[in-house]
């Protein structure tokens, strides 16, 4: 399964986890097999110049094949965004991306719905 974690510079791992799905700086991708991390690498949140939306980083994520997204807080649009592409949404990240992910592997992470979702200011 692929699991994708909003992350800090440079990715990774070891790397922080990012408060908030639409400001983090790259997102960390995972592969986990039989429960274990088996590869992780950065995926780029940079829009390249073009103006920032919510469905950016959605569909580079998507494109990725990542199917659980994990966050600590994410907006309606996101959340929205996931959910028409298929990928479930968790909350709780903290810490960093592999203390994260071993939680979400321990099944200890709550999916995230609408009601969950950020309306403005919660980072």
């Amino acid at each position: 399964m692929r699991v994708c974690v909003p992350s800090s510079l440079p990715g990774g791992l070891d790397a922080p986890v990012s408060e908030h799905f639409g400001h983090c700086e790259v997102f960390t991708v995972i592969d986990v097999e039989d429960g274990k991390i088996v590869k992780a690498w950065p995926l780029s949140n940079d829009d390249e110049g073009q103006e920032h939306t919510c469905a950016i980083p959605v569909q580079r994520v998507a494109g990725a094949g990542v199917e659980h997204m994990i966050v600590g807080g994410i907006g309606q649009g996101p959340l929205m965004g996931f959910i028409q592409e298929n990928i479930k949404v968790y909350s709780g990240a903290s810490g960093t991306v592999e203390e994260t992910v071993k939680r979400f592997i321990a099944g200890t992470l709550s999916n995230t719905d609408s009601k969950g979702a950020c309306q403005g200011g919660c980072h």
